[in-house]
């Protein structure tokens, strides 16, 4: 377990990481936007759509590590109203919606990426399922976060 734990915890932080990279990038690029658009009068559009895509991608991979630190949404009010092994079945019962939500996310986010394949970023000339593949990606690299997360639960650890 001890080795599947590590492997969950290099996912989460390879993702966050990559995740903090591209947000960096997309911001550049916003930058370089102002800056040709108001200083030199001729906007580079292309910047504007790659940091759109690319702030679509960092939201989507760093929710591994959200799910992982505990920054999602929790309901601690209703688990503070039941004994502590309530408390521990509403862990799993969310964490099993939760798992079968990415599962969700990662069917349609396939489906959907398959279904524009054919259509190009004009701006970019590139597949337009290129951004649609952050959904299924991201979902799938939260699945380590989550289960990291519930484990501390588990062991009484939160």
């Amino acid at each position: 377990m001890n080795r599947l734990t590590r492997a969950g915890d290099v996912i989460v932080a390879l993702a966050h990481n990559l995740a903090a990279l591209l947000l960096a990038a997309a911001t550049l690029l916003v930058f370089i936007q102002v800056v040709t658009r108001f200083v030199l009068g001729d906007a580079a559009v292309w910047s504007e759509v790659l940091a759109r895509g690319l702030i679509v991608w960092s939201t989507f991979l760093a929710a591994g590590a959200g799910f992982k630190l505990g920054a999602m949404i929790p309901i601690d009010f209703l688990r503070s109203l039941l004994p502590e092994r309530g408390q521990l079945w509403v862990i799993r019962l969310v964490t099993l919606l939760t798992l079968i939500f990415l599962g969700v996310l990662v069917w349609y986010g396939l489906a959907m990426a398959d279904r524009v394949s054919s259509q190009r970023v004009a701006m970019l000339d590139m597949p337009m399922s290129v951004f649609y593949y952050a959904i299924p990606v991201g979902a799938l690299l939260a699945v380590p976060g989550l289960m990291l997360r519930h484990l501390q639960a588990e062991r009484g650890e939160l």
